[in-house]
């Protein structure tokens, strides 16, 4: 019997060891990811995030990156898909709204991005009015 709960200690050390490994390497694609999209690399940014999520599928900073990255290429829906994901995670990440409500515009969802706006609000009416107000001084801007 205490042979058997030696192997388990060992076996249960090595999970938390590899657990741990993933977790340090997750991170390190996710860091990669920040550095592509400063070098305004959005697919290889979205391809690192990709790797990070395999190997850590509830870091919902890496399906907000994913997601903020598809905004950046385009992809509306991608991006609605990624957010929603990371509200899932996080349910109170007031980044995650304004930006899925921001998709939902670009995409000509205006009842979800009213929606999306309006949780964004009531976790920070102020820092939501500030979001919008910026996205309407670039539109105007013709960005």
């Amino acid at each position: 019997m205490r042979v058997v709960k030696k192997y388990f200690v060992l076996f249960f050390c090595i999970m938390l060891a590899v657990n741990a490994s993933a977790q340090a390497k997750s991170t390190d694609y996710l860091k990669a990811a920040l550095e592509a999209t400063n070098q305004k690399q959005y697919s290889r940014a979205v391809a690192l995030c990709d790797a990070a999520i395999l190997l850590n599928n509830t870091n919902s900073v890496a399906y907000f990156h994913r997601g903020y990255n598809k905004i950046l290429m385009k992809d509306y829906q991608g991006a609605i898909t990624d957010f929603t994901v990371c509200l899932d995670l996080s349910p109170d990440n007031i980044r995650a709204y304004l930006y899925r409500a921001y998709s939902n515009q670009k995409a000509g969802n205006s009842w979800s991005a009213t929606q999306d706006y309006n949780s964004a609000r009531r976790i920070d009416a102020l820092e939501t009015f500030a979001f919008m107000a910026g996205n309407i001084f670039r539109s105007s801007l013709g960005n």
